[in-house]
């Protein structure tokens, strides 16, 4: 079976840039995207076969998300068994490759469910112009997602924003984690919160909690437009840590040593850190909203709570190696129930399903 699978850019090395690594290499997919950040791809990407139609404007948000809609909207492949879509604004190419399937992270957020949020946060002149673009690309998303022949949804959590948003309905699969590439070394003296550097990773809340505890040690790994103001926010406090990017030999092994993870994004489509944790041995302190709570077990493999200071800081001032160690056994098994050959299996057979009805 050829499949091809349509990648907006790799840009970094998050959660869906996995996704796609381990969807690319089990199918043996050919990968479409505009643009691949060699520098911070991981390395197995560089024997798989990654085609580029190109990118002029990488860092420049609407503008960026118009380019690779523009230029996948050119974008014309044949002799493929099955069209793969990861991300969003590749969607633009659905309608002349069929059969389809979109893998839905989420819809595009700041056309939703997020709209409101970042229109209040941006200047008076940036208002007109963002409201502007989402009236009309708004429109194109919801005639590019019209031309997909199956959805699947990255959580319950997603699948009920498809349904509101377009509706349009969809099957639940999990995104995956490598169970086995993880591991659990120690339970050193330090907290490790991983993500990319967005304002909605609320990670100003994580840094806030911890200047209050100068006893703790935070890590922190990522990088993103609010880096350079989380620094900033984090002086003069010796006990929060920057690394920026790392690859994932590197993040694996902060992993395999910290106490715990803290993750505390809005309304979370999904997320991977918990799960990257879990297989870790380590309990995930995470948002109780979201796709967090289809992950974290509560007091079982880690804790759900209010995105609060307080609460955080309650949480960590609990959490003793000791108990963090008898979590160990039910973190690794609840990870075990997303490796990466069960989603494999899942998504294998819904391509089967896809292919008997065309």
């Amino acid at each position: 079976m050829r499949v091809a699978l349509f990648f907006d850019l790799f840009a970094g090395a998050g959660g869906a840039q996995r996704v796609a690594l381990a969807l690319a290499k089990s199918l043996s997919a050919d990968v479409y995207t505009t643009f691949i950040d060699w520098n911070r791809a991981d390395r197995e990407w560089r024997g798989l076969n990654v085609n580029q139609i190109g990118l002029a404007l990488r860092d420049s948000n609407l503008l960026t998300h118009s380019e690779v809609a523009y230029r996948f909207s050119k974008l014309r492949i044949e002799g493929y068994d099955v069209y793969l879509f990861l991300r969003n604004h590749c969607l633009s190419a659905a309608s002349r490759h069929h059969p389809n399937l979109w893998i839905c992270n989420s819809p595009t957020r700041l056309l939703y469910d997020l709209h409101e949020v970042v229109y209040k946060r941006l200047s008076s002149w940036q208002k007109p112009v963002f409201k502007a673009w989402c009236l009309a690309y708004g429109g194109f998303d919801r005639k590019w997602v019209n031309s997909l022949d199956r959805i699947l949804a990255n959580s319950k959590n997603v699948q009920a924003r498809i349904r509101e948003y377009y509706g349009r309905d969809s099957r639940v699969v999990y995104p995956p984690v490598e169970a086995g590439k993880y591991r659990c070394e120690a339970y050193d003296d330090f907290y490790l919160a991983v993500g990319r550097l967005w304002r909605e990773k609320r990670f100003d809340l994580i840094i806030e909690a911890f200047k209050e505890m100068a006893d703790k040690q935070l890590i922190i790994v990522g990088d993103g437009p609010e880096r350079k103001s989380l620094e900033k926010l984090a002086k003069p406090h010796r006990n929060i840590r920057f690394t920026g990017h790392m690859d994932l030999a590197q993040l694996i092994e902060l992993y395999s040593r910290c106490l715990a993870t803290i993750y505390m994004p809005t309304n979370e489509d999904f997320g991977l850190v918990p799960l990257e944790s879990m297989a870790s041995g380590k309990p995930c302190i995470a948002a109780d909203e979201g796709g967090c709570r289809e992950t974290v077990v509560h007091n079982s493999t880690g804790f759900l709570i209010k995105p609060d200071k307080g609460e955080l800081k309650k949480c960590v001032a609990t959490l003793t190696p000791e108990l963090a160690k008898s979590m160990r056994d039910n973190c690794i098994n609840r990870a075990r129930e997303f490796d990466v050959q069960i989603f494999i299996a899942h998504i294998r057979r819904e391509i089967s399903h896809l292919l008997e009805t065309q």
